[in-house]
């Protein structure tokens, strides 16, 4: 009887002792549960004030992941099922750049006074509603409306344009608009080129393509040089006109202005203004209401290498004077002109007279050099100019006329 009364309470420990021992791994295991909650909640909490500091690139740079290339804006990030992010790397940026740029995008009607409609694009320039846009857009206007990207529509006046550069500003009847950020950086061929715009009225339309060249020179249908341009790929047709040019970031590095077709739209190449030159020549429009620049009053032509094999000189830059007026300033200053008639691009152009090499100590090698140098010269200036003369170089000075709309294609072949 004992030995059994023994054995049962052998084995009612036994079972205690079991039970017990589930009660201490339930409550170890409760312990460490709630202790990993707190880490986690503690952990969370720094984490949010890492963020709130210095943003969620922070949090990349904490797990060793490289934020150099990190870029996201207004569109929402997240990680899909395969941990992929739900955009690409470049498709963030392009997202971020038009986000940025496209309150400063606008549509321009101009009504004429034949009652037609031609629209176009403009680029906000401040604020209190200045708008810079192509001067050939508000040829023959005399009323123009304003679509935002908001939706609303207002009345326009012309403040001023300049037909040589292709540039117009308005003035907008509506305040505290979003005025356009202009790049700091200077264009490279090969970075990313967007463009905002209208194209045959299909609205705040992004285009996506490269520099392709810069420091490119047109000749319009009316004579006009048009100077220091940024040749894109970018698909630009009828109504992207007066939009701008973007960097990767939706800053401005230029107005769009024309494009090279046969059909008059797009064939891959597309021009636009220079973003410094946009800047000072809208700036000066605001101030004066146009643009006050020199020339030289005699008729020049670009020099190139079958013209310099011909006249037999070492160089193949510059620019040819071909004809003078008697009485002029060039005659003043002793300019010969040419006096042997060639063809250069189905007009004629007198050589065998000077060569400009060289005007207010800066080299001129193209029609790009030559105004860039008058851009920030008036006339009435006396300035330092170099010729090339039978077989030698001529210093002496010049003094300038005014350049108008009027004389530049008496001036320029």
């Amino acid at each position: 009887m004992k030995s059994s009364f023994f054995s049962k309470n052998k084995f009612k420990i036994a079972i205690a002792a079991v039970l017990l021992l589930l009660v201490l791994i339930l409550l170890y295991s409760w312990t460490n549960y709630i202790k990993e909650e707190r880490e986690i909640e503690v952990l969370r909490s720094a984490l949010e004030g890492v963020v709130e500091k210095d943003g969620e690139e922070a949090i990349f740079a904490l797990s060793g992941i490289a934020t150099d290339n990190l870029n996201y804006g207004d569109a929402d990030l997240y990680i899909n099922g395969s941990g992929a992010w739900s955009y690409l790397e470049e498709e963030q940026r392009v997202i971020e750049a038009y986000d940025k740029a496209k309150d400063s995008v606008v549509q321009i009607i101009n009504r004429s006074s034949f009652s037609d409609e031609s629209q176009a694009s403009g680029v906000i320039l401040s604020s209190d509603g200045y708008i810079v846009t192509n001067s050939h857009v508000v040829e023959n206007g005399e009323s123009f409306t304003v679509s935002y990207y908001d939706g609303s529509i207002t009345s326009a006046s012309l403040i001023g344009r300049d037909r040589i550069t292709d540039i117009a500003v308005l003035k907008a009847e509506k305040e505290n608009l979003t005025p356009i950020t202009f790049s700091s950086i200077k264009p490279s061929v090969g970075m990313r080129a967007l463009s905002i715009g209208n194209p045959y009225g299909y609205t705040w339309s992004l285009s996506s393509g490269v520099v392709s060249g810069l420091d490119r020179t047109i000749v319009t249908n009316e004579g006009l040089v048009i100077p220091s341009l940024i040749q894109t790929d970018n698909f630009i047709n009828p109504g992207n006109s007066g939009g701008p040019l973007l960097d990767s970031y939706g800053n401005m590095i230029g107005l769009v202005s024309s494009i090279y077709s046969t059909t008059g739209s797009a064939e891959g190449i597309s021009f636009a203004l220079d973003g410094e030159v946009v800047k000072r020549v809208s700036n000066e429009i605001i101030r004066n209401k146009k643009v006050s620049r020199a020339i030289i009053d005699c008729t020049v032509a670009e020099l190139n290498a079958q013209i310099a094999a011909y006249l037999n000189i070492p160089f193949s830059n510059g620019l040819i004077v071909s004809s003078l007026e008697r009485g002029s300033e060039a005659e003043k200053a002793g300019l010969i002109a040419g006096d042997t008639a060639a063809e250069l691009d189905g007009k004629t152009v007198y050589l065998g007279g000077d060569i400009i090499v060289s005007l207010n100590g800066v080299e001129i090698k193209s029609y790009s050099d030559y105004f860039k140098i008058l851009f920030d010269l008036r006339d009435d200036e006396i300035v330092p100019i170099t010729l090339y003369r039978d077989g030698k170089r001529i210093n002496t000075r010049i003094t300038l006329t005014e350049l108008n709309e009027d004389n530049i294609t008496r001036y320029v072949i």
